[in-house]
């Protein structure tokens, strides 16, 4: 096997620990019904985050295709040299308005822009508090940003205050997703303003599971709760409800100056495609304007949630559109995903080190366009599945 011999041996303990991951192709992740390269028939898709089915909308295809006949597919250079186009300036000025901050930038993912935020704004001599459920991107943008940081668990408030109070830090900052993407509930922003204001942290919430299908406008869980104005910077991936790549950091006008001026992942990469900006655009736009994808979601969330209790399954402490069912073993996970892709349905086995250890899960997201007969299909199998 030669040098890279202690690679497969790493890959053969994974797939020891029922932790081994493989590719798989799909059709179109974009459709509520899909093939896969490993099911022999269509599946109900419940693992694609495409929350309000905007992904494959025509008028977002439209605009992406109006887009490229205008200004081509690649940007082919980084913001800060000649990649800034038309599409990026209009996405981020409507962004902007849509989170209600002074202004915007548009980042290639969710993960650059974290990297970006949480890698350059906090610094030396600076104290990152996080819970301890925050994505990856979080994590490792605290880890890499030279300030000390500290996580606490959600609902934790005594520890958080305890941290805040702690003294010798030049600022300190609170990280948050709203929509916890691996368990379906959702951060205590109330609480989390309330000790912003006690102790003049910064509050940065990542709104990537939230954005599009919560609030009035579908802003997300801050404007939900009418606390937009209260969080400092909001992270606004672009990859899930709105149906298009990339992500939106919205703040005050000095921040983005300084992200623009400061952030190694947005001044050393190229630009995101302008054609991926027209398509986000296009998304916001059908999100203001169609609250009803919103209400759909959320009944469609609630009616599944209150059949899976029903039937006793453990669905932790879900209200959201994120619903997992908590098995805890990885390979009895793995046998109840693959059971219920022979049943029809597509949900992907969510393992260590995703989520902690013991607590390996199918992860449902539902969607604005399943149906109820979907729906109830889906709760009728799962407790056979879970039980052969």
């Amino acid at each position: 096997m030669g040098k890279f011999a202690f690679l497969h041996e790493h890959l053969r303990q994974l797939e020891a620990d029922n932790l081994l991951r493989r590719l798989r192709r799909v059709e179109s992740a974009a459709d509520v019904v899909i093939r896969t390269d490993s099911a022999e028939r269509p599946l109900v898709n419940f693992s694609s985050n495409n929350y309000l089915n905007l992904a494959s909308d025509p008028r977002v295809v439209d605009a992406v295709c109006s887009a490229i006949q205008t200004w081509g597919f690649g940007a082919a250079a980084s913001r800060l040299i000649c990649g800034t186009m038309g599409p990026h300036l209009a996405l981020e000025k409507a962004c902007a308005a849509f989170f209600r901050k002074q202004a915007a930038l548009l980042f290639t993912s969710g993960w650059t822009a974290n990297a970006a935020v949480i890698g350059t704004l906090p610094q030396k001599g600076d104290l990152i508090l996080m819970d301890k459920a925050d994505h990856a991107s979080i994590l490792d943008a605290a880890a890499a940003s030279g300030a000390d940081f500290r996580t606490y668990r959600r609902g934790d408030h005594a520890r958080l205050k305890r941290l805040l109070q702690i003294s010798g830090y030049k600022r300190k900052f609170i990280v948050t997703e709203s929509v916890f993407s691996m368990d379906g509930d959702c951060a205590d922003l109330v609480s989390l303003v309330e000790l912003r204001r006690a102790h003049d942290a910064i509050l940065i919430v990542d709104e990537a599971h939230s954005a599009g299908c919560m609030g009035p406008t579908g802003a997300g869980l801050a404007e939900h709760l009418g606390l937009l104005e209260e969080i400092d910077v909001i992270i606004a991936p672009l990859g899930k409800a709105f149906g298009a790549a990339g992500a939106i950091v919205a703040a005050d006008q000095v921040v983005i100056d300084y992200l623009i001026n400061r952030a190694r992942p947005l001044i050393y990469t190229t630009a995101p495609p302008p054609g991926n900006a027209a398509a986000a655009l296009a998304a916001l736009e059908i999100i203001r304007n169609e609250p009803h994808r919103r209400r759909k979601l959320q009944e469609n969330a609630a009616w599944l949630r209150s059949r899976l209790k029903e039937q006793r399954l453990d669905t932790g402490n879900s209200s959201t559109w994120v619903i997992p069912v908590i098995i805890g073993d990885s390979g009895r996970t793995l046998r109840a995903a693959e059971r219920l892709a022979e049943n029809g349905f597509l949900l992907v086995a969510i393992r260590p080190p995703t989520v902690p250890p013991g607590t390996a899960r199918l992860r449902i997201s539902v969607q604005a366009g399943h149906t109820k007969d979907q729906l109830d299909a889906l709760a009728a199998a799962l407790p056979d599945v879970l039980a052969g």
